[in-house]
């Protein structure tokens, strides 16, 4: 997935078709999501653990998605594939339950 998928994902998990609503569960602002929708940027990996805590999901999926989403040349878009190939098998049996995941939660169940 990507950035904006992600988001929308977050919209989704959250009830709320805001991006508002998605920056304010997220903790950061309204106008980076804009700029991610307008300038097609990425998450940084802070961001990406986030949104893996409200989408119940391990954190190194999102972050690996990212780091192939940033990735400006074939040999590097490559090396993040294999990655990511490898490490999703692992994850199939993981999941991220730790205290931020609980936080963002409850958090988005608020907004």
């Amino acid at each position: 997935m990507n950035t904006l998928q992600y988001l929308d994902a977050v919209k989704t998990a959250i009830g709320k078709d805001s991006d508002y609503a998605v920056a304010k569960t997220l903790q950061m602002r309204a106008s980076t999501i804009a700029g991610y929708r307008a300038r097609g940027g990425q998450m940084d990996d802070e961001i990406a653990a986030k949104v893996a805590a409200v989408l119940g999901i391990h954190p190194g999926l999102v972050i690996l998605d990212m780091h192939r989403e940033r990735a400006r040349t074939p040999a590097e878009v490559s090396i993040w594939q294999e990655i990511y190939q490898g490490f999703r098998p692992l994850l199939q049996h993981a999941k991220f339950v730790g205290p931020e995941r609980r936080s963002l939660t409850r958090r988005a169940a608020t907004v």
